[in-house]
């Protein structure tokens, strides 16, 4: 959703976590893999089907609820406001280790010792026809390409969202993985505003309007929820006089960074300073004021220019 939602391969991930980690998807025995609460992979098997997705491309799937299990799966942090996430993942195998860990020993993930055994399932649900107690079986394409091939379609959608959140969200990652399958990837030029946005208001039948205000409010309770367990404590400002934009920090900047509303680029001219660190009784109206401007232009970092 929005600025909260991401797409692509690796796309959205924290600009915190560039140190590498070798990816480490679920193997191929354990796909599909769902991890997730029911309304979740309800709307999955829904869209799954309004999209028409092949059948073949769920044994390349997982998808979670768990921002941790999603760290591992792409071996980057999701960045911490983001709704939901598409990762496509080229060459698993190359991340990936074949041996099994202790929780699914068995090939069988309903008798694992996984804390939530029971929303894990090996088939989405209603995949299953009258002839058929699993997905279908895959065509001869779809098998060599699986031959050659070891990639993952991977997706987070976070747990703590209003029922709509939750079912837009679903359809959104999907239409992410839908362009993936048919060779057309796209990035978000606008959430709320892209192409992506129109194709996710008609698969819904939602007004796109409509869908912009939930994005807000859905990334307004979301910033509420951070700021509540990592409120904010510094204040850095822009120099520009005719700006002087305030930028809100929970740990203090690393490196060089510039007012990203002045200059989208990296620009020393617009180099932010530390205006002052905020004591705790100030805290809680600093983290209400930063929820009113969360979609305001981000500060661009030294690293990043050009």
């Amino acid at each position: 959703m929005a600025a909260a939602r991401c797409g692509g391969a690796m796309q959205g991930m924290s600009k915190n976590s560039e140190r590498y980690r070798a990816p480490n998807p679920p193997g191929l025995d354990q796909l599909p893999l769902i991890n997730t609460e029911h309304a979740i992979a309800q709307w999955l098997d829904f869209y799954w089907r309004k999209l028409h997705l092949p059948p073949g491309e769920a044994r390349r799937l997982a998808v979670t609820d768990d921002r941790r299990e999603f760290a591992v799966w792409t071996g980057r942090r999701l960045n911490p406001l983001a709704l939901g996430c598409y990762c496509y993942l080229p060459d698993a195998g190359s991340g990936a280790s074949d041996a099994r860990n202790d929780t699914n020993t068995t090939g069988a993930l309903a008798q694992a010792s996984f804390s939530s055994p029971s929303r894990r399932q090996l088939t989405l649900p209603g995949f299953g026809g009258a002839e058929t107690d699993g997905l279908l079986p895959l065509e001869t394409g779809e098998a060599e390409q699986a031959a050659t091939t070891d990639y993952r379609h991977l997706i987070y959608v976070e747990p703590d969202l209003l029922p709509l959140g939750i079912e837009v969200t679903v359809a959104h990652e999907l239409i992410h993985l839908s362009d993936r399958v048919q060779g057309t990837p796209r990035k978000h030029r606008c959430h709320g505003y892209d192409s992506i946005s129109v194709d996710e208001a008609a698969i819904t039948g939602r007004d796109p309007e409509m869908l912009r205000a939930l994005l807000r409010e859905e990334t307004a309770r979301r910033e509420s929820v951070l700021r509540q367990l990592r409120p904010y404590r510094y204040v850095y400002a822009c120099p520009n006089p005719s700006c002087n934009k305030e930028y809100l920090r929970v740990k203090r900047y690393t490196r060089p960074v510039s007012c990203g509303r002045c200059d989208r680029h990296y620009n020393p001219a617009f180099l932010l300073v530390l205006r002052y660190t905020l004591p705790e009784t100030r805290v809680a109206d600093a983290n209400m004021a930063a929820e009113a401007r969360a979609a305001e232009p981000a500060p661009v970092a030294a690293h990043e220019e050009g």
